[in-house]
């Protein structure tokens, strides 16, 4: 027989609340936002940048509505971690969201220190090709599914729901998000992307990274000249998927046919690849040196075995400045699908996609926030990896979802001891993750 009674003793099961908050702490572009002046705001028990910290607090959690806080109230934990006065109510947090959500400063500031966390950083992740290595630098348009609400800004996507389409900016294989922005559903993809481009770029330069480094990735919505003429001017590569618009597939299979490299996967099937150096966005000879690379599959007998009456021809094209061959290009660009396992884990992991507020200002303070969850997670995990002797298992993997770091790292049970001053969080004898999670302590202490 099982008996359930209650300990006077404090246990948690968020000891990786702590982790995040060492973090948070640290982010001195953070406390700024204490600093602004704001009439119209008090700042009270709680700072706003305590708010803001709670904010990405719950969303490390997992946590996305403004009642989440109210499971913290009284942990002792979540409030010395994150180094506040007191855990905000669910009515406080919600006024004082939408209050900052509204004053100017406040985004740029949230903006810096997503740029302290990534200085952190001193691996992201390279593609490695002929020409050299590069670091990705995935951008692209995931939309938000908020059918059902009445949200300022929610409306018809090209996904077929309602919601909003949001523009996010991944930098290496690892995933680490550097920027982001909230769009009405509506918003057409490429509009505003070339400010959001400059935006980025200017942050990769403010990471001391060199630019001609950098491996820029974009799907056909963002075959736009100017984009081209931006990127190229700032010495970054490029990977653009062309948008056909009215071209001829049959032209592409002509040219394909007379310049490209053939192979023939299976009877019935020919693919070719090659890239033409004569054909320029919009026409604009001016942004050479730049190559359309193709891929033209043409189709005489489809996969069941049943021969076609008129051959299926399908073409994919991209804009490159990149020096490698075609099959490179075409593989580096495919490279560009795991930014959806990013999304993925922003939307699924952290439960970002319904966002918490029917104010739009709002909402977009609270995706900023999401990034900082998003990069701490990122930042724990990998640094995780790294220590592969202390591991309780191998991991056959370069990079591990934010929810299995939540699982292993974050919602980790321990008991919080108050002792000469100082708080002792102690982990079970049994507990596989200790030395890791002890030595993550030290590292971001």
């Amino acid at each position: 027989m099982v008996k359930i009674q209650r300990s006077n003793e404090e246990i948690n099961s968020i000891g990786g609340i702590s982790l995040i908050g060492i973090l948070l702490n640290a982010l001195e572009s953070l406390k700024k936002v204490n600093d602004m002046q704001m009439k119209s705001i008090k700042n009270g028990n709680i700072t706003h940048s305590g708010i803001l910290k709670c904010l990405a607090g719950l969303f490390a959690l997992g946590k996305n509505e403004y009642a989440d806080i109210e499971l913290f109230r009284k942990d002792d934990l979540f409030r010395d971690s994150l180094k506040v006065k007191a855990v905000p109510s669910e009515s406080t947090l919600r006024q004082r969201a939408d209050e900052l959500a509204m004053v100017e400063g406040v985004f740029k500031h949230i903006k810096d220190s997503a740029l302290e966390l990534l200085k952190m950083v001193s691996e992201f992740g390279t593609e490695k090709v002929a020409s050299g290595e590069y670091i990705p630098l995935d951008i692209d348009v995931s939309p938000f599914d908020n059918s059902g609400s009445n949200k300022e800004g929610v409306s018809w996507t090209y996904k077929n729901h309602d919601g909003y389409a949001p523009i996010f900016a991944y930098l290496g294989t690892h995933g680490y998000m550097l920027n982001c922005e909230l769009r009405p559903g509506s918003q057409h993809s490429n509009k505003g992307a070339l400010e959001f481009i400059r935006e980025t770029l200017d942050m990769i330069e403010t990471l001391g990274i060199n630019l001609e480094n950098i491996l820029i990735r974009l799907d056909s919505a963002h075959d736009d000249a100017d984009i081209i003429e931006e990127i190229t001017r700032r010495g970054a590569r490029v990977i653009i998927k062309r948008n056909l618009r009215k071209e001829f597939k049959e032209w592409w299979l002509a040219s394909a046919r007379r310049v490209g490299t053939c192979v023939t996967p299976r009877e019935g099937k020919s693919v070719f690849t090659g890239e033409l150096s004569h054909i320029y966005p919009s026409g604009r000879e001016d942004l050479a040196p730049i190559f359309a690379t193709f891929e033209v599959i043409e189709r005489t007998i489809d996969k069941h075995g049943q021969e076609l009456l008129i051959s299926d021809i399908e073409v994919n094209t991209f804009w490159t400045n990149l020096p490698d061959a075609a099959e490179t290009v075409i593989r580096l660009y495919h490279n560009h699908g795991t930014s959806e396992q990013f999304h993925s884990e922003l939307k699924s992991d952290l439960g970002v996609e319904r966002l918490a507020s029917g104010k739009f200002s709002t909402n977009a303070l609270l995706l900023q926030l999401a990034m900082l969850s998003f990069n701490c997670l990122r930042i724990i995990g990998q640094s995780a990896l790294k220590m592969s002797k202390l591991l309780p298992r191998k991991f056959k993997v370069v990079r591990r979802r934010l929810k299995s770091v939540m699982q292993d790292l974050i919602y980790i049970a321990c008991k919080r001891v108050r002792h000469a001053g100082s708080i002792i969080l102690k982990l079970g004898k049994s507990s596989p993750w200790f030395e890791v999670f002890r030595q993550l302590h030290i590292k971001f202490s």
